[in-house]
């Protein structure tokens, strides 16, 4: 009997060794500048960091370690030299075979594709750092005439704006990569965050809705839901536009300038129907969208319908190049300050695309319908 107990207990520990899933990864590559030296690999998650490895570094500057990840999620790691300086951040995934190549303080990476970002991501934000630090040296120095301090405190302004739009840009175009999440939360070496203003919450709610809902549980994406409610807190956003009191208020009104620099007020449409529509020709999958607009304005804007469409782009050229390339013939407007354009706020707009259709009285008739829904309110209006 004793016996049959312990081969039913030796058959379960055989069956949950197997049977449980494991998250893993090879890490190997060379260092031109360690040997006969340790490193040590950590998990980095929302809370914890965890040693995985101390692993020595052969005389040739050779390594190779196969790492459990303690999370199911993509796994943030640190290598470490033995005195703890970060050499490297990556951003593995289960299975996933990663070799580096490091060689005068510079590294390379392969089988990684969120390894290579967060490397683009990291040398992007070193070289803005230095230049923050060598202009603010400038600027506090007693030697620094007036001018150049200036000139210094313009430059050092359009640093850190170029920073945030680079980070945006990639989170626009990787919303579904956990890089973004990095990106997202990405520091200046001085602490400063490059997000967390109330008026970046688009940015956190891009990359929930976009995420595998695999991950949606996971603790960074937690973290993510987090500060993104508590932003929507901290706004006090009033839900004035909410589908039950839509059709109550007035419409405010908005003036910004055209692709001439034209400033056109909303208002200005007053007596005709209006689709109010935002976007950002930024976001892949909008110009689609667009398309299905085209077809509403053909079809309707001799009937007394007009678009305004207000976009939250940041740059330009770029918008320019989109209005142009897409032959967008209504009325477009933007400010190129994204997400801190003050419709953005004044509207609640919390997804792009998103629309407003307002009526010949001026009064708002539906909130973010799309298709065939968007196009038989339009004909019931413009009888």
């Amino acid at each position: 009997m004793k016996g049959k107990i312990l081969l039913i207990a030796l058959l379960a520990t055989v069956c949950f060794i197997s049977c449980t899933k494991k998250h893993s990864v090879r890490i190997s590559g060379t260092f031109d500048n360690i040997s006969n030296e340790k490193i040590i690999i950590e998990q980095q998650t929302a809370s914890f960091t965890f040693v995985l490895d101390s692993i020595l570094i052969n005389a040739n500057g050779k390594f190779s370690t196969d790492l459990n990840l303690r999370t199911e999620e993509p796994a943030f790691i640190r290598i470490k030299n033995k005195s703890g300086q970060q050499l490297m951040m990556l951003l593995a995934e289960n299975g996933e075979k990663i070799n580096i190549q490091y060689e005068k303080g510079n590294y390379n990476i392969e089988g990684s594709q969120g390894s290579e970002y967060v490397k683009e991501l990291s040398e992007t934000l070193s070289k803005t750092s230095l230049a923050i630090d060598s202009l603010s040296k400038i600027i506090n120095s007693n030697s620094t005439t007036d001018t150049d301090a200036q000139e210094a405190k313009n430059i050092l302004a359009k640093k850190i704006i170029e920073q945030k739009r680079n980070n945006i840009r990639f989170i626009i175009n990787h919303p579904k990569s956990y890089a973004s999440i990095f990106a997202l939360y990405q520091k200046y070496p001085s602490g400063l965050k490059i997000f967390g203003d109330e008026n970046d919450f688009l940015f956190y709610k891009m990359i929930i809705d976009s995420m595998d809902t695999k991950y949606a549980r996971a603790e960074y994406m937690t973290i993510v839901n987090r500060d993104y409610n508590e932003m929507q807190r901290i706004l006090g956003l009033k839900n004035k536009l909410d589908s039950q009191q839509i059709q109550e208020i007035a419409y405010p009104d908005i003036e910004l300038p055209d692709r001439n620099g034209k400033q056109i007020k909303l208002s200005s449409l007053q007596g005709k129907i209006i689709l109010l529509t935002f976007w950002s020709s930024e976001i892949n999958g909008n110009q689609f969208d667009n398309k299905a607009l085209m077809d509403l304005y053909e079809k309707y804007h001799s009937k007394n319908l007009e678009i305004y469409q207000v976009s939250f782009d940041t740059e330009r050229d770029f918008w320019l190049r989109a209005l142009n390339s897409q032959k967008l013939p209504w009325i477009n407007v933007c400010d190129f300050r994204g997400t801190n354009s003050i419709p953005f706020r004044l509207y609640n707009i919390s997804k792009l695309p998103s629309n407003f259709i307002i009526d010949g009285e001026g009064q708002f008739v539906a909130r973010d319908i799309f298709g065939d829904e968007l196009e038989n309110t339009i004909q019931s209006l413009c009888k």
